[in-house]
């Protein structure tokens, strides 16, 4: 019997953590959907106990759109208009200092 399931339902550490609700040790070597929307597998540490390990996809590159440009624009009010690096230069120019979130610069730099 597969004994595999679920436990989300039944204990609330599944219910609220990024990993699967699932025990890694249950399903060993399973690849299964985390809380978090990422795939996770269940593979053995140095003492032999599963854990859920995230399944990193190399291929797959986060591209910052230009809709992604233009909620940074009105977070910190400037103009949505122009292209992605004329939007990107006067975020940088103008609010240079303002920025302190480092995920909005990295998303800036990505553009110049």
């Amino acid at each position: 019997m597969n004994e595999c399931i679920k436990l989300s339902n039944t204990i609330d550490k599944y219910a609220f953590r990024n990993s699967p609700p699932y025990s890694a040790n249950k399903c060993k070597s399973m690849k299964k959907k985390g809380n978090d929307g990422k795939f996770y597998i269940s593979q053995t540490d140095k003492n032999g106990i599963y854990k859920w390990k995230v399944i990193n996809n190399k291929t797959k590159k986060n591209k910052i759109t230009k809709k992604d440009l233009q909620l940074l624009a009105k977070k910190y009010r400037v103009t949505k208009s122009g292209t992605n690096k004329e939007i990107a230069q006067r975020l940088i120019s103008l609010r240079k200092n303002l920025i302190k979130n480092k995920t909005d610069k990295k998303m800036l730099e990505e553009f110049l």
